[in-house]
């Protein structure tokens, strides 16, 4: 990351994408997630307070359940200082799940070497190549009906879960039946959601490779 290099509308859209890929994949397979900073060669002109506040905000704010630990992959001495500096803005049990790893050895206690890079110390020698989207791929945005149809199963779920929320504050009903509904309401709600996406938004790269 380098400040002088994109603005920062760029670097937020950036944020964005990454923590809500990998917290999209977390709620697909039932896991929590594990995020890795590569801060190897960190300089000075890498330091950017304002984007690194973003997304220290972001975590705790938006995701403090999702992700299992934060790794930061450090071989510079200046990153100490750095460190230093942002510690203080991390919630406790934030900051609890962040590690500052500084060889491919304790990176291994959370990562298999088969999936670290090369570049880490890894075995993993994948090579980034951008594959283009297509119509083809994205072919659900273009279906009108079958669109409209997945947006009146999201309305119809989120109605119904705001009402069995509503329920199970109140507490009009048995506990248990309560929570109940609401869990099978918030199942529904995942499932409509799942079902509307690829109607309203272009394949990840992920999804296209």
């Amino acid at each position: 990351n380098s400040p002088k290099l994109r603005s920062e509308a760029n670097a937020e859209k950036l944020a964005a994408y990454a923590l809500e890929k990998a917290a999209q994949l977390s709620r697909k397979y039932g896991e929590e997630a594990l995020i890795v900073y590569d801060f190897a060669g960190f300089k000075l002109e890498n330091v950017d307070l304002g984007f690194t506040k973003l997304i220290v905000t972001t975590l705790q704010e938006l995701y403090p359940l999702t992700f299992t630990a934060t790794l930061l992959f450090v071989n510079s001495w200046l990153f100490s200082g750095f460190w230093r500096a942002i510690r203080g803005w991390l919630d406790p049990a934030i900051a609890q799940r962040t590690v500052v790893v500084k060889d491919v050895q304790t990176l291994e206690n959370f990562v298999d070497r088969s999936q670290i890079p090369v570049e880490m110390g890894g075995q993993n020698k994948y090579e980034y190549s951008y594959v283009y989207p297509t119509k083809e791929g994205n072919a659900k945005m273009f279906d009108t009906e079958g669109r409209q149809a997945a947006e009146a199963e999201f309305a119809a779920a989120v109605s119904a879960f705001v009402e069995q929320t509503k329920s199970w504050i109140d507490g009009s009903g048995p506990a248990t039946h309560d929570a109940k509904l609401r869990s099978q309401a918030a199942a529904a709600f995942d499932t409509a959601s799942a079902n509307l996406d690829p109607f309203i938004r272009a394949q990840f790269y992920d999804e296209r490779v």
